[in-house]
């Protein structure tokens, strides 16, 4: 079972992470969680102007800090949680993100993404990147906190489980079907087939695609049997991100759960997918 019990919730004020705050309190509550509201004002290059005449810019960093701190005070006033603290700081802030999430014993950290374009062709923040990928612990990100549809989601009834085909993926199968019951949500299996190139042997490319659906089916039969679950698995060909977005759509789900898998600091080998996944869903995606 996920133990969110320290939820850090780093804000740049902008409408994105307005928006997020029903997400942030809707966790919360559901896991009784302590909160930090963290703030990491960046101080920029203190270096401009040509290369033969650069000149350097002061920066007022007690100024910055306590306007950042006015700033903060303004998030999660109403929210009923055990704890809610608010920490600014000063430096890189993907640095200063996970630096604080390791050294405070946080749990999960949720913050929102960039995103762009009436048909979600989307871009994932820099600063969020670094974060899925050098979080140790769970890390929620959503790319259209601002959109009205988005606010559908909150009440978490729907979950799907995007998993690959590592012996990993039973341990993602367990604490995704714990997480659905602390939720009372549903929860759906969903895998991405490859498909295989188009040759002019027609009858060969059907018979290897029946033999890779059939492959897959009772390897992630495998995994269930192995985390203890008989959940309903959406499985189609194609890219993962599109196919988790399909998926998505068809279910009408609230939270899409995806892992870091084998080898790997983040994503496994869905590692190369796991941005456009976060970027293409339309609901909010949670890196476990």
């Amino acid at each position: 079972m996920p133990h969110f019990k320290h939820i850090l919730f780093p804000v740049d004020f902008s409408g994105r992470c307005r928006a997020a705050e029903p997400f942030v309190m809707s966790m919360a509550r559901q896991f009784q969680s302590k909160i930090t509201v963290l703030h990491v004002v960046n101080i920029p290059a203190g270096w401009y102007g040509s290369i033969e005449a650069p000149y350097p810019v002061m920066f007022d960093i007690p100024a910055m800090l306590q306007s950042g701190e006015k700033q903060i005070a303004s998030y999660l006033v109403t929210l009923e949680a055990p704890h809610v603290n608010r920490v600014v700081l000063h430096g890189d802030p993907a640095v200063q993100i996970t630096a604080f999430a390791k050294q405070h014993d946080v749990d999960l950290i949720m913050m929102p993404t960039h995103g762009y374009g009436k048909f979600r062709s989307l871009l994932v923040g820099s600063v969020t990147t670094k974060v899925l990928h050098d979080a140790d612990c769970a890390v929620w990100t959503a790319a259209h906190t601002e959109d009205p549809e988005t606010a559908d989601h909150q009440d978490c009834r729907n979950m799907l489980c995007a998993i690959d085909l590592v012996p990993e993926g039973a341990d993602l199968i367990r604490c995704a079907a714990d997480l659905a019951t602390a939720y009372n949500a549903k929860l759906r299996l969903v895998h991405a087939v490859g498909a295989p190139e188009v040759s002019s042997a027609g009858s060969r490319d059907a018979e290897f695609r029946r033999y890779l659906l059939e492959w897959t089916r009772e390897r992630l039969s495998m995994l269930q049997r192995q985390a203890g679950t008989t959940l309903e698995v959406c499985l189609e060909g194609g890219s993962p991100a599109s196919v988790v977005r399909g998926a998505a759509l068809q279910h009408n789900a609230d939270l899409v759960v995806i892992g870091r898998g084998r080898g790997q600091k983040s994503f496994g080998s869905l590692r190369t997918n796991g941005h456009a996944i976060v970027c293409e869903s339309p609901c909010p995606v949670l890196r476990i």
